[in-house]
């Protein structure tokens, strides 16, 4: 990390009040060149040693390290066989945290994506030849410049990182997180088949909720647009039980299954659905798009609302109150997502497909 104390003490002060996304970029700016040249010292685990040494170079199979003493004299460089290393103990770089307030910002500019995007590639450039060594965080540098592409839905350019890490790293958990990735851009980029391939299935990522969110949402509008309404449901239905406080799931997710019940004729867990955005997410994008469906749909509804609770629906009527009504319908048991099925034959034509537009992303706290 850079030590700012070589600079005067009203620039420190500066720097310090500064919006975090403007101060990352500044200090990505001022690193020095030499700042990503140096691999160490870092402490390596062999399979017949640990010692602390810096990486000089690599050359096919062979590892070349220059040791250092505990005087701090060098010894000659020598050469480690890959296969015997064990873990090299590379701190993570804070360029990582950098980065993240910079794709995390809504006030980061095209100037600052710029300089993150340039950091990374120098990382990437000195690091990729050793991707494969234990400890040395190459893929996710490459993940983390992925997701500077996809806050800007440069959905070709993140894809293709992605699929580096996810075919070059298999078995690592960069990796796995590389194929969601891929899938959600994929789901982004209207690539329904590949999303569901990539995302149908796998372990969901619970302990980020942020990815976990951003998975379900794309497997559901991969299964909508193909009108498997059924397993759209099944995507978008876990984010309102299991995770409806997160990144506005609940509301999102209701949202989203308004379309799929519309589409299948269920006009009781439509109605309720519509109830359930309107008593609590007034004024949102939910309920706009709950507007729509009980002006689309105001016949079938008000038939459903009467066989519900006797409660007419109406258009332009307040929001909906109604007595002993359920909330959404339950979701299933365990949010796994689910497996690909074939898409049931729809008797008419399908409804727009849902827009799970993600919240702005929160802006990072003052430091």
């Amino acid at each position: 990390m850079m030590n700012t104390a070589i600079f005067p003490v009203k620039f420190r002060a500066r720097v310090r009040v500064l919006r975090p996304a403007f101060r990352a970029a500044l200090l990505l700016a001022l690193l020095p060149p030499a700042a990503f040249a140096q691999l160490g010292p870092w402490p390596i685990q062999t399979k017949q040693a640990a010692f602390e040494a810096t990486v000089v170079k690599r050359d096919q199979d062979i590892l070349w390290i220059e040791r250092q003493s505990a005087d701090g004299t060098r010894s000659p460089q020598i050469g480690l066989a890959v296969a015997d290393v064990v873990q090299i103990q590379m701190p993570r770089p804070a360029l990582f945290d950098a980065v993240e307030k910079i794709r995390t910002s809504p006030a980061a500019t095209d100037a600052q994506f710029a300089a993150a995007h340039a950091a990374l590639d120098k990382m990437i450039l000195q690091l990729k030849p050793l991707r494969d060594l234990p400890g040395i965080p190459a893929n996710e540098a490459m993940i983390a410049k992925g997701r500077l592409f996809d806050a800007k839905g440069l959905w070709k350019e993140s894809i293709r990182l992605y699929e580096d890490v996810r075919t070059k790293a298999a078995g690592t958990a960069a990796a796995t997180n590389a194929q969601i990735l891929a899938g959600i851009a994929y789901a982004k980029g209207g690539e329904y088949n590949f999303a569901i391939e990539y995302l149908g299935g796998i372990p969901l990522p619970e302990e980020d909720e942020e990815l976990l969110s951003k998975l379900l949402f794309a497997l559901g509008d991969s299964y909508f647009a193909l009108e498997n309404y059924d397993n759209a449901l099944l995507s978008y239905l876990p984010l309102v039980v299991f995770y409806p406080f997160v990144y506005d799931n609940e509301a999102r997710g209701l949202a989203a299954a308004l379309g799929c019940y519309a589409a299948l004729k269920e006009w009781e867990p439509l109605y309720r659905s519509i109830q359930e955005i309107q008593k609590n997410y007034p004024d949102t994008p939910a309920a706009q798009t709950a507007a729509e469906f009980l002006e689309k749909y105001q016949k079938e509804l008000g038939d459903a609302g009467q066989f519900v609770d006797a409660a007419k629906v109406t258009s332009t009527g307040a929001p909906i109150a109604p007595t002993g009504v359920a909330a959404a319908p339950a979701a299933p048991a365990a949010p796994a997502a689910p497996a690909t099925a074939e898409p049931p034959a729809p008797t008419e034509a399908a409804p727009a497909a849902p827009t799970t537009t993600e919240p702005a992303p929160e802006t990072p706290p003052k430091e």
